[in-house]
């Protein structure tokens, strides 16, 4: 049986901005300031761990996906069962915008940062260019992307009648290992829709900024997740347009399964798909990235994870603050700081901070980062450092009213100051200086600094 489904077109008129947050990972592209959902979502700190993999394939079955520089080299032959040829071009649009919030290219100036960077696109045209099509060539585009080694099957099209194509087909993508995601429609009813109610499909649903569902979007308790409903996302001609609707939402957690499909060892869809709902914020249903990435599974987890020093000078003194970046897919249990091959201190949460006490030593210094993710993978970076504690030394000669200085430091001198009656009247920069005394001075000093800031204060009596 054929039945006429509509393609789930934009369901709003407008993008809603929201304020931008601070962000882990604030890529380059012109339009990233207005992806709000990346960062209500935690999509920007999971790209501290993962931003996807080549060997992830995202199939969107939709109205075909065009060309486009931030697509570049990772958009596959596909098929276009609408018209019955190997031509999935879009001639709508709303395929390729599909496929940007999923997997256009971030941090190369370009466009859109999509949700997964270096996933694979398989485009699967199934609607025409009015965005109709049936139900058969929806089953046969599901069926495609699962024989093409998809690892999820984007689906932001549907109807509301159910069907056993449908169900077959999703039947036939889960068994060949594929994730099935869906759009909720956009009528704002509870009615379900399909093939999102499907029970082991995830149906995704809209929300606003602040979590709120948008009045349009479909909703119940077959609603499995929801995601931000308005994203910017590149049409054909590459042109950055507001998309809005369950069909924005559903390729924003196609692409964060992708990400998540991304890890190492490498999940299963039911994994995914628990993940995901499992740790969703209430009441809302709104995706939580981090937490999901969390909740994967870490036996046999290999990667190990990456962990940097912040900004050190290679000279220090006194009390010194280490900071420390570090992540990693699954999450860091620990990072610890050894100074000389002891202990100094370890950190549990972001970010990471440690306090050095590098007195008295005067020497050079190892530095060590130890961090540990939650399967027990341990990755170990260095960096010495001198500490400098002492001060310098310091010789003065008086000839008359003119007092020479000396200043030694292993570490160097930057300047000597004379005081006179308890004020500086010169300083300069050196290590030798020589200083003129006003004839009624009643006290004269001489300080000299070294590169780590340390003091010494020669004052006092003078050898004529």
């Amino acid at each position: 049986m054929r039945k006429l489904v509509a393609g789930l077109l934009a369901g709003a008129s407008m993008l809603i901005a929201a304020p931008a947050q601070g962000a882990p990972i604030r890529p380059t592209d012109p339009a990233f300031a207005g992806q709000w959902g990346v960062t209500r979502t935690g999509v920007d700190q999971a790209w501290s761990s993962t931003r996807g993999s080549s060997r992830v394939i995202v199939a969107v079955v939709d109205t075909g996906v065009s060309r486009l520089p931030d697509l570049a080299g990772r958009l596959l032959p596909g098929r276009d069962f609408a018209n019955h040829d190997d031509d999935p071009s879009d001639d709508n649009g709303h395929g390729t915008m599909a496929a940007t919030v999923i997997a256009a290219s971030g941090n190369n100036r370009t466009g859109i940062a999509g949700i997964c960077w270096y996933c694979r696109i398989l485009p699967v045209k199934v609607l025409n260019a009015k965005g109709g099509g049936s139900y058969t060539d929806i089953a046969l585009g599901i069926r495609y992307a699962a024989d093409r080694g998809a690892s999820v099957i984007s689906l932001s099209l549907g109807g509301s009648d159910d069907s056993p194509l449908l169900s077959d087909a999703v039947a036939y993508a889960e068994g060949k290992g594929a994730l099935v995601v869906a759009a909720a429609g956009n009528r704002g009813a509870a009615t379900p829709h399909y093939p999102a109610a499907i029970p082991s499909v995830l149906a995704v649903g809209g929300v606003t900024p602040s979590g709120s569902r948008y009045d349009w979007s479909n909703h119940g308790p077959w609603v499995d997740v929801t995601a931000p409903g308005c994203n910017p996302a590149q049409g054909p001609t590459g042109l950055v347009a507001p998309y809005c609707g369950t069909s924005s939402a559903t390729p924003f957690v196609a692409g964060v399964a992708g990400l998540l499909a991304a890890t190492d060892p490498a999940p299963s869809a039911a994994r995914i798909r628990a993940a995901l709902v499992g740790t969703r914020s209430l009441p809302s249903g709104r995706i939580d990235v981090p937490a999901a990435l969390r909740a994967l599974p870490v036996d046999g987890d290999v990667t190990r994870p990456a962990v940097a020093f912040g900004a050190v000078g290679a000279l220090v003194r006194g009390r010194v603050t280490i900071t420390a970046a570090a992540s990693d897919q699954h999450g860091v249990s620990r990072v610890q700081l050894y100074a000389g091959g002891r202990l100094v201190a370890t950190d549990t949460t972001a970010p990471y901070s440690f306090a050095w006490q590098s007195a008295p030593d005067t020497a050079t210094v190892q530095l060590e980062l130890r961090a540990y993710d939650r399967r027990g993978n341990l990755t170990v970076v260095r960096r010495s450092v001198r500490a400098d504690n002492a001060a310098p030394a310091v010789r003065l000669a008086k000839s008359g009213r003119t007092v020479t200085a000396r200043a030694t430091d292993a570490s160097g001198v930057t300047r000597l100051e004379l005081v006179v009656d308890g004020r500086v009247t010169v300083r300069r920069a050196g290590s030798v200086s020589r200083f003129a005394v006003p004839a009624r001075a009643r006290s004269v000093q001489v300080r000299a600094y070294d590169r780590a800031g340390n003091l010494r204060v020669a004052n006092g009596k003078l050898a004529g």
